[in-house]
């Protein structure tokens, strides 16, 4: 007789960073049941982080709402199965409610990097990030990018204006990248939100056909030309983590918020931080409206980047 395949139940964050930081327990959990039929509760913007997994039974995308009502309605739409394995970023109520054989709910633990947190609390290596990519992703990738390149992906945006570095900071980095090297290419990224605060300024003075303009691309396409790039220079967010999950050399830039949490997991991967320390920032009235970034100079992201390129890429 034909085996009943293994129910799992992911309960994702609703944001990106997090969706990809947890995505190495996804992979494990994957890993270790092949046939899964694959159930994801997960918030809007990072649904699309998913949608290249095989066997996918429900994405199930949800709103908060006032009251937590959002909860009321997972649960109507979770109750009736009876799950084999329920994983739960989220550490709520409702995995307690659910019929289940084995849960397994993220306990976070104070200040240690979110990686160590979810190691601490599921007991195994969660640092193998992924997100699947499609084969039509992978090679639209590989026909756009010309490997005599080195390809540096920036993402200048975020989804808190405090801890994002200006525009024309990202600019005059890659103005001075240029005058040093003739093989570079830049690949910007971002929603296009981003696209109409930014775009602009981010090109100024640079020639279009050393442009790759993805702003406004789906996640996993982004993925998918990370994937063939080798630098990323981008503010604490979630394409941060996505470029770390591509294993790109990594250059984030840090202010108001904790790199020791969320800094990029990987040993040959660099924070630059403000000179400000995040004790002094604590110590402010933070206006949301500006950012406490201006103390990081593109001369120091500049000697960052010309030593990986010039170890690593020529």
């Amino acid at each position: 007789c034909n085996e009943i395949p293994v129910k799992i139940l992911f309960i994702c964050s609703n944001l990106i960073g997090d969706t990809i930081l947890s995505s190495g327990v996804i992979n494990y959990f994957v890993d270790q049941n092949k046939d899964a039929k694959l159930t994801f509760v997960v918030g809007q913007t990072a649904a699309p982080l998913l949608k290249n997994y095989k066997n996918i039974e429900n994405i199930i995308v949800f709103q908060k709402r006032k009251f937590n009502l959002h909860w009321f309605e997972i649960f109507q739409k979770t109750f009736k199965t009876k799950w084999d394995i329920v994983v739960d970023f989220r550490s709520s109520a409702i995995s307690y409610l659910l019929r289940n054989n084995k849960k397994y709910i993220f306990k976070k633990h104070q200040n240690i990097h979110h990686i160590e947190q979810l190691n601490s609390s599921f007991g195994f290596n969660c640092s193998n990030l992924f997100i699947p990519i499609s084969d039509d992703e992978k090679n639209k990738a590989n026909y756009d990018l010309d490997k005599s390149f080195i390809h540096i992906v920036i993402f200048p945006g975020g989804n808190w204006s405090p801890k994002v570095w200006s525009s024309d900071n990202f600019n005059a980095i890659m103005k001075l990248l240029l005058n040093k090297y003739n093989n570079i290419k830049f690949i910007l990224v971002g929603s296009l939100e981003e696209k109409n605060k930014f775009y602009n300024k981010l090109i100024k003075g640079i020639k279009e056909e050393l442009i790759i303009d993805l702003f406004g691309y789906n996640l996993t396409l982004t993925s998918a030309y990370m994937q063939k790039s080798n630098i990323f220079i981008g503010n604490d967010s979630g394409l941060m983590h996505l470029a770390v999950a591509n294993k790109l050399r990594v250059i984030s830039l840090f202010g108001p918020t904790n790199d020791k949490i969320y800094g990029p997991y990987g040993s040959d991967d660099i924070v630059i931080r403000t000179e400000e320390s995040l004790d002094h920032f604590h110590s402010l009235k933070i206006d949301e409206n500006k950012s406490y970034m201006n103390s990081i100079k593109p001369e120091t992201v500049l000697q960052t980047c010309e030593k990986i390129i010039d170890d690593n890429f020529n």
